[in-house]
């Protein structure tokens, strides 16, 4: 699902069940995690996460935008998990996501990576 601003990705994230749909398919975070590790999914979000750096926000606000997306996000995410590293994982997701929004910058693996978020899986 293709967003195209800040207010629509929160929106979105904030819809009922959203992340409970997500997190409510894990049994197992320790292995849901590790698969992150493998080369294939670790690699392509470095790279996108390189790419987003390098570029500026699109607005002077953006990056205090998606600074509170992504709070609001772990806040959400340690609440359903109760784990640290859950809600960090998570919340890093969708930081990268708003980051291509504001940046404006396409990246079809994170386009891919919030596509699987909106089905109410957890990418790895």
């Amino acid at each position: 699902m293709k967003v195209n601003s800040l207010s629509e990705l929160n929106s979105r994230i904030q819809q009922d069940g959203f992340f409970e749909m997500v997190v409510s398919g894990i049994n197992d975070w320790d292995e849901a995690l590790d698969k992150r590790e493998e080369e294939s999914f670790d690699s392509a979000w470095i790279d996108a996460f390189e790419k987003l750096k390098s570029l500026a926000y699109s607005s002077a606000g953006d990056e205090e935008v998606v600074s509170n997306i992504r709070e609001l996000v772990f806040k959400k995410i340690y609440a359903l998990t109760y784990d640290s590293d859950v809600a960090g994982y998570i919340s890093d997701d969708i930081g990268l996501v708003a980051d291509s929004i504001s940046k404006s910058c396409d990246i079809d693996w994170v386009e891919r990576l919030f596509e699987l978020y909106c089905a109410g899986e957890f990418p790895n």
